[in-house]
């Protein structure tokens, strides 16, 4: 059986990365009319747009490539999410801190209005107490003036008896 004869000019050149590229050129099979792509592509090797050998399919490769820009793109969406979740976290925690400090200043308000409000009840039952203690003495200067207007008029019919007896 006859093998057909490619004729292809192949390129290998080592890379800094120890990988190889081969440029192939593509020439057409003279026996079958095959080109040298559609032989690789039997064996599985393909020849991209730049003409290096490729093991995978250069549309497979494509979609490979989007793919992984797009996981690129969600990752980078990701990260930009879980920085706002972060910044959204840190900012609950001030917001926190700070409603926590207000809510201790109202407390001690209240507790100061309370105080307050006691102090002056205070304060007014000693009015209160001072008043009647007052009162009582206005009433003891009252019956003690009376008692003594009452002497006075005894004393001044006394007087007024021994005017007229002498």
């Amino acid at each position: 059986m006859p093998h057909s004869v490619a004729i292809a000019t192949v390129c290998l050149k080592q890379t800094r990365f120890n990988h190889c590229q081969c440029n192939i050129s593509s020439v057409m099979d003279v026996n079958s009319g095959f080109t040298a792509e559609d032989e690789l592509a039997r064996q599985g090797l393909f020849i991209d747009d730049i003409h290096r050998l490729r093991i995978l399919d250069p549309s497979v490769a494509d979609q490979t490539q989007k793919l992984k820009s797009e996981c690129d793109h969600f990752l980078q969406t990701t990260k930009n999410f879980e920085k706002t979740v972060d910044a959204f976290k840190k900012e609950a925690r001030r917001t926190a801190v700070a409603v926590e400090i207000e809510k201790k200043r109202a407390i001690g308000y209240r507790l100061l209005l309370d105080a307050l409000r006691k102090k002056k009840e205070q304060d007014q039952r000693q009015l209160m107490v001072e008043v009647d203690r007052r009162r009582l003495k206005l009433e003891q200067l009252r019956v003690e003036t009376d008692m003594l207007q009452k002497a006075e008029h005894f004393h001044q019919e006394i007087i007024d008896h021994f005017q007229m007896l002498h």
